[in-house]
């Protein structure tokens, strides 16, 4: 097929160079073929057959590649790399980085989380004592309570019972006393008035009589001093010592849930502090892991600075150069599965779809044409850069069959010729013979010595033919450029023509 192909296009190349040069030989003058046809410049309206085809340029990707990044995040000094294009089977080391400022952060990290768990732990020690501390204090707090509810219910029960009985004893002792001294007394009295007992002994009873009153006065004053001072003074005493003992008792607990809940946020401090700490030692060990860099799979190495626009940025990778966070070392691509990215001219965008088969031929193997198959079109066109600001190209994924293993490589330049349909059994003309104004299509058509403009309508067509729909029949003959002013016969009326 791109046999086919390469000949219809170099029947296209030679008629527009013989037009060229006809019309530099009548713009130079003095020529005597000036207005001379040659056989070249004419084409004479065929039936027949042309694949339509959409050229494309680019370069080799493989489809799927491991990108390898610096995962340091300062200080990556390459002190180790392997060569370029050399072929790494799975865990070979690729690049190794400077780690001596990574092992002392190590051993500091591991000196900060010693220290973090030696904090904790006395932490959690304080902890300990507190509570137990707390849980002494709170019983001790609770037995004061228990004693002094005891020593209340004691008082009520006992003490002041057996109180109330005793002064109760007393009066009636006294009573009873002064009753049958009071009896002897007047007793006395009558005897004495008989002459039948002494002044002295009169004077006695007397004594013994004023005596008991003075104890019954007495017994009922303890009375009243008990029932109007002492039970209130006692029971206030006895209810305040409980009051205080559980309030007491509140305090404690405040003191100690305030003490407990400090030590438990210093504890949680210092658990976090210790977290971290290990988070920190954990995090360096992998950033020791990640000063060697192994290839995770089989495949052939190629440097981040060879591949595309990195070119430009400077210093190559080499033994010595620093690397940025994060920053592309490099790629290690399936060469067993390439790809052809090329670029569609925007006007030939629309042509090509998914599953067309294509052509693909690399600079590196002019000899080889390797079969493809188109994989996707880009969404969004391209621009041309300042090279070519007007211009606008899609990006075509072209898979690669390579049956004989050719050693395909990334980057690899290569053009390629899509295969959109083949037009089959219609009238056709060079695609040069076209022209257009506006919505109008015309060709010029030999008018006896000269040549007119006749508008057609055009179907289908490639780089090199395009499809007559109406307009022209077999055999007509067009012009494939323009005529000399003296060569025109007849114009159509042309939109912005007079």
């Amino acid at each position: 097929m791109r046999r086919g192909i390469s000949i219809v296009v170099l029947v296209g190349v030679v008629a527009v160079f013989l037009v060229a040069v006809s019309w530099v030989g009548f713009s130079r003058g003095g020529n005597t073929d000036a207005g001379r046809v040659f056989a070249g410049e004419l084409y004479a309206v065929t039936e027949g057959s042309f694949g339509v085809t959409v050229p494309a340029s680019g370069e080799l990707a493989a489809k799927e590649q491991i990108n390898i990044h610096n995962l340091l995040e300062s200080d990556a000094v390459i002190i180790g790399l392997v060569d370029e294009g050399s072929l790494v089977s799975k865990s070979d080391v690729l690049v190794t980085f400077n780690d001596e400022t990574i092992k002392n952060s190590i051993r500091q990290s591991e000196l900060n989380v010693t220290e973090a768990k030696n904090a904790l732990d006395t932490s959690k020690s304080n902890l300990v004592i507190a509570g137990k501390q707390r849980d002494s204090d709170l019983a001790a707090k609770q037995l004061a309570i228990d004693l002094a509810d005891l020593a209340l219910s004691a008082w009520k029960e006992g003490e002041d019972v057996a109180r109330r009985q005793q002064l109760q004893l007393a009066v009636q002792t006294a009573e009873k006393d002064y009753s049958r001294l009071h009896k002897k007394y007047e007793s006395s009295l009558m005897l004495f008035e008989k002459k039948f007992l002494s002044k002295d002994e009169l004077d006695r009873d007397e004594i013994a009589l004023l005596n008991s009153e003075a104890t019954l006065k007495k017994a009922e004053l303890d009375v009243k001093v008990y029932e109007n001072y002492t039970f209130k003074q006692q029971k206030q005493k006895k209810n305040s010592d409980l009051r205080q003992a559980i309030d007491e008792l509140d305090r404690a607990k405040d003191r100690h849930v305030s003490l407990v809940s400090n030590l438990e946020a210093t504890v949680a401090a210092k658990q976090n502090r210790l977290d971290s700490q290990i988070s920190k030692l954990e995090k360096t060990n992998g950033q020791l892991k990640a000063c060697v860099l192994k290839s995770p799979a089989q495949g052939m190495v190629i440097y981040a600075t060879s591949m595309g626009n990195r070119r430009d940025e400077g210093e190559p990778l080499k033994i010595g150069k620093q690397m940025r966070r994060n920053e592309l070392v490099m790629t290690i691509p399936d060469t067993t599965n390439m790809i052809a990215r090329a670029k569609v001219n925007e006007a030939l965008s629309g042509l090509v779809s998914f599953g067309q088969r294509a052509t693909v031929i690399c600079d590196a193997y002019p000899d080889e044409v390797f079969s493809g198959e188109v994989l996707s079109v880009g969404v969004l066109a391209e621009g041309g850069g300042w090279r070519d600001p007007n211009r606008r190209d899609y990006t075509v994924e072209i898979k690669i069959d390579n049956p004989d293993d050719v050693a395909l490589k990334p980057s690899m330049r290569c053009s390629a010729e899509i295969y959109v349909e083949q037009v089959d059994k219609v009238l056709f003309v060079p695609i040069h013979a076209i022209h257009r104004s506006g919505a109008v299509v015309w060709v010029w058509t030999q008018d006896g010595s000269g040549y007119s403009q006749k508008e057609i309508m055009i179907g289908r067509f490639s780089e090199a033919y395009a499809e007559i729909v109406s307009g022209l029949g077999l055999g007509d003959v067009v012009l494939l450029r323009e005529p000399l002013p003296s060569q025109v016969i007849g114009r159509l009326s042309l939109d912005g023509e007079q």
